[in-house]
């Protein structure tokens, strides 16, 4: 995605971070955390304050580290990356994630968002680290109807499909079919890069 900063992207980044149970961090070029949710600070056992005093490597277990720098460099190119992974949290030891990274959401500022890779064996088997470049290319996506806008904000928001279902009195497959139709049309392969795509192009609707 450009350098240049979406028009409101502070805006629904600030709503983002007030609503949603997902992790979500923001980091500096040099792989500081400099801001992060509450679900964030609960998932890496920090307080809010602390955030500021970590970087994004006290969390890569250390047999995946010798791959950051490469594959940091990789996504501030490519201005997205994407996958599976496990998070290195004292106390817990390692954590499935599903994540998204979206470089320059803000000037030199970039999003992180977790989702619980829970239900997915795909961390185990693709190993500690898949961080995998994302599609930057933003020309070939399409629009969400008022329907999935709908449905991705509550996923957003940390909704799961059956409370999404009970919510909007549909089927749990209506719903994943519908989230199965926003994430092909923002170009996403995880959740956590449809929620972060839907974010940055303000495509979710906290107002609704």
């Amino acid at each position: 995605m450009s350098d240049e900063p979406l028009p409101g992207a502070a805006s629904h980044l600030r709503s983002a971070f007030a609503l949603s149970q997902h992790s979500m961090l923001i980091a500096d070029d040099q792989r500081r955390w400099v801001t992060g949710n509450a679900a964030a600070c609960d998932l890496l056992g920090i307080t809010q304050e602390e955030i500021s005093w970590h970087t994004m490597d006290e969390f890569v277990p250390a047999d995946a580290r010798s791959r950051l720098d490469e594959a940091w460099e990789k996504f501030l190119v490519n201005g997205a990356a994407e996958g599976w992974y496990r998070l290195c949290i004292p106390a817990r030891g390692r954590v499935p994630v599903e994540f998204s990274a979206t470089a320059n959401v803000l000037p030199s500022r970039h999003l992180s968002v977790f989702l619980p890779a829970e239900g997915t064996s795909r961390p185990a088997e693709r190993g500690v680290l898949d961080w995998k470049p994302a599609p930057a290319e933003s020309a070939g996506r399409l629009p969400l109807t008022d329907r999935e806008r709908e449905i991705m904000t509550l996923v957003a928001s940390g909704l799961h499909g059956a409370d999404i279902a009970e919510e909007l009195f549909l089927s749990p497959e209506t719903v994943k079919s519908h989230v199965h139709n926003a994430m092909g049309k923002l170009g996403a392969h995880t959740r956590a890069h449809a929620v972060a795509i839907a974010l940055v192009t303000e495509q979710i609707s906290w107002e609704a």
